[in-house]
């Protein structure tokens, strides 16, 4: 795969410790990852230090075209569950061992996906816990000029690193102070999944708790880039990058405390501004104004649930505030709004998707907007408050389905993701070591849900086991690594989701998850 890119960093590769960035996805997503974008800037930042990049579907790196076997270091940015699988096919192809203790280079992973390593701890020889900005030089420094045994015995010694055979566990390590650091000089190419992009984190983490969202749990606290920052970060990023749009990161891009003061910096450029899933209950006037002005003609939010179950799961939202939100836009111009939503919450009965479906209708004929829903099965994650849930029953998922789309015929489209590849998430998500042995297998049959199957049932595992609910009391693989928020914590806002109860949001004061 040959691809136009600008910013590539080109090295001479004598003297330079070379580390390969492997995203384990298609170059269109992983051109457009925030995180790989922060590796390949904070590594080759370094002149002893000369980082590549490859790609599912991009097989020798981007830069030299030289094969993987050639590096001393691969990380892996683990982002999705399922790309586990694609981790190993990515060796194997390359003529690597897959088993961490017959080949002589150290595979380092990181992303979300790591706060549970069960899955691949037999392949992988070190997790990194948390943020790269908060660690990746020092975990690269400690296996330069070191045979594989010594390099993981000082990755260990890192308290961020989990190195299976060696460590314990692994506390995650995180920013401080989001002004501190951020590349501007982006490697942007047509074939991303944002075009020509120049990406821009606004904020990262979460106040707001939902029970069922991994991120607004393992990127505790959150934290926001002052306006200066931003206005510089745009600015020197335009200058340096010359992208054709402006791509706003964060989980919440309008909860940002000055929201309307980033709109006006945005109404002075001649670009498109994208964004990514929105709060109704933050998305102001002025903000969405400046959106439809550069150009865009699309927003989406979150609604997550009908009212009732969106309580249940602290989704503090009405009704009349997503109403609102639709309204705003409509009112600048937007002219489309995609909606997310979740099925399978516990106790989700027909009437919750009866009232879902009112809702949208009530969205529909009060906006006029074209409506687009996004509607896909709880995967119950760990380190969230819903992770002793079982994934919900295959053939009620169908039905609410079903249900949904002729409620909404001639108001909205109804799109989901394959319920069988929800189901191996979820397996994968909260799975534990013996998990390995499946996922070799599957490599071997050569993927697919009959494949998973197979595999389960030659390594004398079943499927349903890891689907299931879990007890409260039980020990958790994942739990080896401490994310910062409390057991007791997620306990409690489990037990809240039962009684439907809301949590209020974190606040500077607040000391109730042990983050702060």
């Amino acid at each position: 795969m040959i691809v136009k890119e600008r910013n590539t960093v080109i090295k001479s590769i004598r003297g330079k410790l070379r580390v390969a960035l492997v995203f384990p996805n298609l170059y269109r997503a992983g051109i457009a990852n925030l995180g790989m974008q922060i590796l390949y800037d904070l590594l080759n930042s370094r002149e002893d230090i000369y980082a590549e990049r490859f790609y599912l579907d991009v097989e020798r790196s981007v830069e030299t075209r030289s094969p993987l076997s050639d590096f001393d270091v691969i990380a892996f940015s683990w982002q999705f569950e399922l790309d586990a699988v694609h981790i190993l096919e990515i060796l194997r192809r390359s003529g690597i061992a897959i088993r961490r203790e017959e080949r002589g280079q150290v595979v380092i992973a990181g992303g979300p996906c790591c706060v549970n390593p069960s899955p691949l701890e037999r392949f992988v020889d070190a997790f990194f816990i948390g943020e790269a900005e908060a660690g990746i030089l020092e975990v690269i420094d400690a296996v330069r000029g070191r045979e594989k045994g010594e390099a993981l015995e000082e990755l260990a010694q890192l308290g961020y690193v989990f190195v299976p055979g060696v460590s314990e566990g692994a506390r995650r390590v995180y920013v401080r102070d989001l002004d501190a650091y951020f590349p501007v000089a982006q490697v942007l190419s047509e074939a991303g999944a944002f075009g020509r992009s120049l990406l821009v984190e606004v904020a990262r983490g979460c106040s707001r708790g939902c029970r069922f969202c991994m991120g607004g749990y393992i990127f505790r606290p959150r934290r926001e880039r002052s306006i200066a920052k931003l206005e510089e970060i745009i600015t020197r990023g335009i200058e340096v990058s010359k992208p054709e749009r402006i791509a706003l990161l964060g989980a919440s891009v309008t909860d940002h405390s000055r929201i309307d003061e980033l709109a006006e910096v945005l109404r002075q450029l001649s670009l498109e501004i994208a964004t990514p899933s929105l709060r109704a209950d933050t998305l102001t006037r002025s903000f969405v104004e400046a959106l439809a002005e550069s150009g865009q003609r699309s927003i989406t939010l979150a609604p997550e649930a009908c009212e009732q179950l969106r309580y249940a799961v602290n989704k503090d939202m009405s009704n009349s505030r997503i109403l609102a939100a639709a309204r705003l836009a409509a009112e600048a111009g937007i002219r489309n709004l995609k909606l997310y939503y979740i099925l399978g919450f516990p106790g989700e009965g027909e009437e919750h998707i009866r009232a879902l479906a009112d809702e949208v209708k009530v969205l529909k004929r009060e906006t006029k907007l074209n409506l687009r829903l996004s509607v896909n099965p709880l995967i119950p994650k760990p380190h969230t408050a819903m992770q002793w849930f079982p994934f919900p029953e295959p053939r009620s998922l169908r039905q609410k389905l079903r249900t949904l789309r002729r409620a909404l015929a001639g108001c909205a489209s109804v799109e989901s993701e394959s319920i069988r590849g929800a189901m191996l998430q979820a397996i994968i998500a909260r799975g534990d070591s013996r998990l390995g042995e499946v996922l070799e297998r599957v490599l071997e049959y050569g993927g697919g849900f009959s494949a998973w199957k197979r595999a389960f049932r030659d390594a004398n595992l079943r499927m349903e086991d890891y689907l299931g609910a879990v007890e409260p009391e039980a020990e958790l693989p994942w739990e080896r690594v401490d994310v910062q928020v409390d057991r007791g914590f997620l306990l409690e806002e489990y037990r809240r989701f039962r009684e439907g109860r809301l949590t209020p949001p974190c606040s500077s004061r607040c000391r109730r998850c042990g983050v702060c």
